[in-house]
């Protein structure tokens, strides 16, 4: 919708993205998978470039949609696996992402927030986006290691 004149350009990518969701869903390829979400990716950059934007401020909202399609995708597909498994671990593993979902989605409005501040603001404003980043990147590690 944002890109505009361009959006016949960017269609094909989001059809072919979709439909590699949809074979990966159906037929169990997380290769597929990762390939339908990086053209999600690749077609949100290019719908932003051709718009002329700058920062966009629903760029946390758009990374955490990608981050929780593919964990549910990925989740809905390893329940195919028959295995037994103990039966808290569902409620664990829901809770495990939605703390992930919502520790990445502060940390990338604040880092998108402080990369919005004209330059002028200073070292502190820099030093703090610099925090961020360094934030979201490690509470996806801590999360990931849980």
């Amino acid at each position: 919708m944002r890109a505009g004149k361009l959006a016949p350009a960017l269609a094909p990518g989001a059809v072919i993205g979709g439909l590699l969701l949809l074979l990966a869903l159906v037929r169990g390829g997380g290769m597929t998978l990762g390939w339908a979400l990086a053209l999600a990716g690749a077609v949100y950059i290019g719908s932003l470039e051709a718009a002329g934007a700058g920062v966009d401020g629903a760029a946390p909202l758009v990374a955490t949609g990608l981050l929780l399609c593919g964990e549910l995708a990925r989740w809905s597909l390893d329940t195919r696996l028959r295995l037994r498994s103990d039966e808290t671990l569902a409620g664990r593993r829901g809770l495990a992402l939605a703390a992930l979902a919502c520790s990445g989605l502060a940390a990338s409005a604040l880092t998108v927030a402080v990369s919005a501040a004209p330059a002028e603001r200073g070292l502190a404003w820099t030093a703090l986006g610099a925090a961020a980043a360094v934030g979201a990147a490690g509470a996806g590690v801590w999360l990931a290691r849980r």
